[in-house]
């Protein structure tokens, strides 16, 4: 009778180490695969954050460009349905010491408004799906700087910086 008891306790041991050598194995795996996915990621993001980083580097430390904000504007995007809008405000990067105001002036310029008109003209021929995108938004960056040069007759802006971008 002791006999038997002891090859109950025996499969029991036996039933209980395969469950827990499954879940083991299963940990084993996906940790594997999380840190192969994610060590995938970061180290494409470096070089990425490297390029962004010298780029960026460049322009602060360049003393013949301005910044020229370009307040919120909402433009309609060419989707099918109609209804979609994209709120965005720029940050131009202008070659060129930055020109002052008469203090008389008020409101927008004749440059501002070449400006603004090229901005719609370009972004009301876009799609939502395509500005979702980073090669869209990137896209649309090259677009606007060529536009806006061809507006103002000149190599005007450096870059261009997206402070606020929002599809609706």
């Amino acid at each position: 009778m002791a006999e038997e008891e002891e090859k109950k306790d025996q499969k029991k041991k036996k039933s209980l180490i395969l469950p827990i050598l499954i879940i083991v194995v299963v940990l084993i795996v996906g940790g594997a695969l999380a840190f192969f996915f994610l060590k995938k990621g970061s180290s494409n993001s470096p070089k990425n954050t490297q390029t962004q980083s010298s780029s960026s580097e460049s322009v602060l430390n360049d003393k013949n460009v301005h910044i020229k904000n370009i307040p919120s504007m909402i433009i309609n995007l060419a989707d099918q349905s109609g209804d979609r809008y994209l709120k965005i405000s720029l940050a131009l990067v202008m070659n060129g010491k930055e020109k002052t105001k008469s203090s008389e002036s008020s409101g927008d310029t004749l440059e501002d408004a070449a400006i603004k008109n090229a901005i719609i003209t370009v972004i009301s021929t876009k799609t939502s799906d395509t500005l979702l995108t980073l090669s869209g938004k990137e896209e649309l960056k090259k677009q606007l700087i060529k536009a806006i040069n061809n507006a103002l007759g000149e190599d005007a802006v450096k870059d261009i910086y997206f402070t606020d971008f929002i599809i609706q």
